[in-house]
């Protein structure tokens, strides 16, 4: 059968694509189907945000994209948060604001999400196949003929929607990347983002399970490369949380290309959390030299207990060899590195966790590659991008969901456009 609109991915950029062209095209230009490797539709949108579906943030445009985020802005600027939750409220879902200017649907469920993709899916006739992997495709007289598990299909247009590598459980295997370099696109090198940082086990043995409130820097030497503030996570051989997640990024590229910042990182980089960010360096010198004065036969282990979570006071104090000893017997010179340690516990980082745990791609299609207008391909007309398939990734806070809400958009509205301007010539 031939469809108008073939979407290859049914997560959330691949169904945001398929509504936004349903819509824009009258039932009579065509049928638009959108091919899914997986039994259902929007498996990891199902899983964003724990459970909640982070919609968008409201920074989201402003800044928090990478890769080629210079090129996206047309398209951001096309779609920023408040044209985003518009739409949203207009199909139907009620969201509600959080800290960080995240955004989530008001049910609390990304499930509320996915219905109404569905409902808007089903209201304009869009075809749902799933089990139908799209394995390779080729140019044809007036449109692309794809071939899928479920044999072949005919569309004069075609968008991209097949995702990263990230959360390869979720049908993420890099499918969207060979597809792309079928059609005759560049890949930038692919690396996982938004995942735990591994450091030096025995570094974090004692922390294992802590959390703490921190600011957490990244550093190569003394350049600073990235500072986050939000609470750090510890656990076996790596630090975790969000502020380390935002962190992970440039950890996992220098593992890649052995640079940070834009800049060449010989010798490593190291996270540093500064455990209490609203007070000085001075200021935790003197409150300890009390406490020694105080509790003289207190062992060391106890320094920073009523300051610090026990297990990073503790870490402090190994770390400084005086765990067993009495306080009365620390030296001034060991409370001043104490106290500075309080500000910038250091841990190397040895590289991020793999695929399996990320929770975002980095690299794919680079844009140059696409009319930054459409994100429709310059090397093949007809062919759109849609999502994680493209060279950007956001940071934790709703910023890659935005993505996947504007470029899926975008390339559904170009998609129906091109077909109306050429009544369905490729």
């Amino acid at each position: 059968m031939e469809y108008a609109v073939a979407v290859a991915g049914g997560g959330a950029a691949g169904l945001a694509a398929a509504v936004a062209a349903a819509r824009a095209l009258p039932g009579a230009e065509g049928k638009i189907i959108v091919l899914e490797k997986n039994p259902r539709v929007g498996k990891k949108l199902l899983m964003t945000g724990n459970g909640r579906c982070n919609l968008t943030n409201r920074a989201a445009g402003e800044r928090g994209f990478h890769g080629d985020a210079a090129l996206a802005a047309e398209v951001l600027r096309r779609f920023p948060p408040e044209r985003v939750l518009a739409r949203w409220e207009e199909w139907g879902l009620l969201c509600r604001e959080e800290g960080g200017g995240r955004f989530y649907p008001q049910s609390g469920q990304a499930s509320s999400v996915l219905d109404v993709l569905r409902f808007q899916l089903g209201r304009f006739g869009v075809e749902e196949r799933c089990g139908a992997a799209v394995r390779g495709w080729r140019r044809e007289r007036g449109g692309f003929r794809l071939e899928t598990a479920q044999g072949p299909f005919f569309a004069r247009r075609v968008i991209l929607a097949a995702g990263g590598r990230a959360a390869p459980k979720t049908g993420s295997d890099g499918s969207g990347a060979a597809l792309a370099r079928q059609a005759g696109h560049c890949i930038v090198p692919e690396f996982p983002t938004l995942v735990q940082v591994r450091t030096d086990p025995e570094a974090v043995k004692l922390l294992k399970g802590a959390r703490c409130a921190a600011d957490i820097s990244l550093f190569h030497g003394e350049r600073l490369l990235r500072r986050e503030t939000g609470e750090i996570q510890f656990a076996d051989g790596c630090v975790s949380g969000v502020c380390a997640f935002q962190l992970s990024r440039m950890v996992s590229e220098w593992v890649s290309t052995g640079r940070a910042a834009g800049e060449a990182a010989p010798g490593g980089l190291a996270l540093a959390a500064d455990l209490l960010p609203a007070h000085t360096e001075e200021d935790i010198f003197v409150w300890l030299a009390r406490r020694a004065r105080e509790f003289p036969s207190l062992p060391g282990a106890e320094l920073f207990t009523g300051a610090l979570h026990k297990r990073a006071g503790q870490e402090i104090a190994r770390r400084g060899g005086f765990s067993q000893r009495p306080l009365g017997n620390l030296r001034r010179e060991e409370l001043r590195a104490a106290a500075a340690r309080a500000k910038r516990l250091e841990f190397p980082a040895r590289g991020v966790f793999s695929w399996e745990h990320a929770q975002a791609t980095a690299g794919g299609v680079p844009l140059e590659e696409t009319d930054p207008r459409t994100l429709g391909s310059i090397k093949q007309p007809g062919l759109f991008f849609a999502g994680e398939v493209l060279n950007i990734d956001g940071d934790c806070g709703g910023f890659n969901l935005h993505w996947a809400w504007a470029s899926g958009w975008t390339a559904g509205e170009a998609c129906a456009a091109s077909l109306r301007k050429g009544r369905g010539a490729c």
